[in-house]
């Protein structure tokens, strides 16, 4: 009879597992804790990598700023971020966005080889500003977005706001970039926790937080426990990884 109970308690076990509930996060239905939203400003190395971790590229520096702002009388969260190469700027792109659900407003970047990219978010549409000189997203026209997305050139800011409470959380979350033709949900889940040694004096408590790409391609997030903040990933793609690992 406890054998017999076992095996049910295993199997209720794996069905609530199977059966797990996909939390939906967009900029629309007030899922994010957006009190875990700060001013200030990060900055993360990022380098390649090969499997074995012994060869490595010169690293990138990303620089992010977060601010709070008025724009036409209207309380929004600026996104900048500076993207460092070779001791040049590489790339310099700015976020504007709703401050109460990180719905974009306005997004603008400028490239070293790529000029420049500008639009407004309105009317579920991604469109070109006309207000921008030199702008080659006229080339390309409006997007039509089917969801309430969030960009996700600004994920590092968006994963310490989601509601994470235990291993196994699964989020379906309307991340979009800019260079994409439609808009879709990524499934993100809390895959585990891992105790981060910093320095010989230091380990951080952190939540492991996984995407998969695809079969041969993934991401894994390491989140502060209390704050949830990033301070390293880790990215897997045909054989090499992609490291970012925040600087203090």
């Amino acid at each position: 009879m406890r054998k017999l109970i076992f095996i049910s308690a295993i199997l209720l076990s794996f069905a609530g597992t199977s059966m797990a509930q996909v939390d939906t996060i967009n900029a629309q239905n007030h899922k994010l804790l957006m009190s875990n939203l700060k001013e200030g400003k990060n900055s993360y190395l990022v380098y390649m990598t090969d499997s074995l971790e012994t060869k490595r590229t010169v690293g990138d520096l990303w620089e992010r700023t977060t601010a709070f702002k008025k724009r036409d009388e209207i309380d929004i969260v600026e996104f900048g971020w500076k993207w460092l190469h070779n001791d040049s700027l590489f790339a310099a792109i700015t976020n504007i966005c709703d401050v109460k659900t990180l719905a974009p407003i306005y997004h603008y970047a400028s490239y070293k080889r790529r000029d420049i990219f500008a639009y407004d978010y309105k009317n579920g549409l991604m469109q070109p500003s006309d207000t921008v000189k030199n702008n080659d997203a006229m080339k390309k026209g409006p997007v039509k977005l089917d969801i309430p997305i969030i960009s996700w050139e600004q994920d590092l800011e968006t994963y310490p706001l989601l509601p994470i409470k235990k291993i196994g959380q699964q989020f379906d979350i309307s991340f979009f970039d800019p260079n994409e033709k439609s808009a879709t949900y990524h499934r993100y889940e809390v895959m585990g926790k891992d105790y981060l040694k910093l320095n010989a004096d230091i380990t951080v408590n952190c939540w492991l937080l996984k995407i998969n790409y695809s079969k041969e391609s993934y991401a894994i997030f390491w989140l502060t426990e209390k704050s949830k903040e990033v301070i390293k990933m880790k990215e897997y793609y045909k054989g090499n990884y992609r490291i970012k690992v925040k600087q203090y």
